[in-house]
């Protein structure tokens, strides 16, 4: 029988750096067509080698800059050393047990995420999936008011991909929609393109105003729960006014809901602060992470206020939902952020970014709006200031542009907003690497403005 030593010491591993040194076209081929579903859109044929960083290169070792952090989870960048020396480390002990086992990560990281979350949150269920850790959130809101049935979500919401989560996102371009149901959908503060054809602050938050109009005619008896994003990511970067956060907090207080926050894109540093609640000051009932925690190894879960009935045993747990190995990868993450100062850094990176684009928006008839703080950011991108026609087939080339000249920009392509440009960094972006950034993106917009 082998033991650890022996596997550590004497196990020819080599065939891993052969995979990557001498790919096999046959392999490749094969792999290919087997697999049943490929990227997620399947447009950019980009294999990657290596990646360290806000960096990753290309079998032909060609660098890129990463603006998208890898669907938005490596805020402290690919492979930090860091993050990576505590999971070699964890791999020491064990790696996977079933989460009726207490481990010592798992006990320290409920710990520390107690002692960071907004408000109230210190109560905490995990899994290793953002969409299953939404769907956690909908069933802790059913443990609570078990004899409702509705859930409120904004248009443009997006929730994940598994059934309940498609529920939630609207308009939805998939066809399992009608699997689903007990959602009511209504229009959210999209100030650019304002539903009500009004002007923020002149409005006085009248989407808002709405939302109660829906509650009060078009669902039957008291919904569950409000959910939203901070900032509506895949809909299109859409944030709010900060007093928008404040009004729907009040809403729910008033209908007697709950209020889920889907953080699993703006939590982690990501907006200049821990959570998006810490930046416009307002703490919700529930709140959902998952991406950036893991410094690249997959967890999620939810945070959630002390008060709830909460789970019974089993109604929310997975065979990996407590995967140790992962939890002390969020640990490391979680000190990296504060030892590197990468919150800040968010913020003064973000602030240069934005000065930037705003000049560019000045001079440029396709940039239409630059929305997002910290560096969460979205440029949409319009053929006409005036009318906002939307520019879907420009965006699709700059992305296709950027990669041209070593830098993959993020787009929104979902619920018909195609034409936002997506800026989502890694945290430890270098400076020379966002001056980069900059001057590749106004390139494009000047190769693609009308003339």
């Amino acid at each position: 029988m082998l033991t650890y030593e022996d596997v550590t010491e004497n196990i020819d591993v080599s065939w891993v750096r052969e995979m990557y040194a001498n790919p096999s076209e046959e392999a490749m081929a094969a792999g290919r067509q087997a697999l049943l579903s490929g990227s997620v859109g399947g447009e950019l044929p980009l294999m990657i080698a290596k990646a360290r960083g806000a960096s990753f290169w290309d079998p032909q070792g060609r660098e890129y800059i990463d603006c998208t952090s890898q669907a938005w989870s490596l805020n402290v960048g690919a492979c930090h050393p860091k993050v990576m020396a505590a999971v070699k480390e964890q791999l020491n002990y064990f790696t996977h047990v079933r989460t009726s086992f207490e481990t010592m990560p798992r006990i320290y990281l409920s710990k520390r995420l107690a002692e960071i979350a907004p408000g109230n949150l210190k109560r905490v269920n995990y899994c290793l999936h953002a969409s299953t850790a939404i769907e956690g959130a909908m069933k802790l809101a059913m443990r609570e008011y078990p004899e409702r049935k509705y859930f409120i979500a904004p248009w443009e919401s997006f929730s994940g991909r598994t059934l309940a989560g498609i529920a939630l996102s609207y308009p939805h371009p998939w066809p399992f929609q009608h699997y689903t149901g007990n959602v009511v959908r209504v229009p959210q503060g999209y100030c650019y393109r304002c539903p009500y054809q009004m002007q923020y602050p002149s409005c006085e938050l009248y989407c808002v105003k709405m939302m109660g109009e829906f509650i009060e005619h078009a669902v039957d008896g008291q919904p569950l729960a409000f959910i939203m994003e901070p900032v509506q990511a895949s809909g299109g970067m859409i944030d709010f006014p900060k007093p928008y956060y404040k009004a729907i907090r009040q809403l729910c207080d008033k209908y007697d809901m709950l209020l889920i926050w889907d953080e699993v894109q703006t939590g982690f540093g990501r907006m200049g602060t821990m959570f998006a609640s810490d930046l416009y000051e307002t703490v919700p009932d529930i709140l959902v992470f998952g991406k950036a925690l893991g410094g690249g190894f997959p967890i999620a879960g939810h945070l959630s206020r002390e008060g709830l009935k909460g789970f019974q045993p089993a109604d929310h747990s997975f065979t990996f939902a407590h995967f140790p190995v992962s939890m002390v990868a969020a640990l490391a993450t979680l000190r990296v952020l504060e030892e590197e100062g990468l919150l800040e850094r968010a913020r003064r990176v973000g602030a240069y970014f934005t000065e930037k684009l705003l000049e560019m928006k000045d001079k440029y008839e396709l940039i239409g709006d630059v929305r997002g703080p910290g560096l969460m950011l979205g440029i949409e991108l319009v053929r006409d200031k005036k009318t906002k026609e939307r520019a879907t087939r420009e965006t699709s080339q700059f992305e296709k542009e950027g990669l041209k000249r070593g830098v993959l920009f993020g787009t929104s392509k979902y619920a018909g907003m195609g034409n936002v440009v997506k800026i989502k960094p890694p945290l430890v972006i270098s400076d020379a690497q966002a001056e980069k950034v900059m001057q590749v993106f106004e390139e494009i917009v000047q190769l693609l403005t009308p003339r």
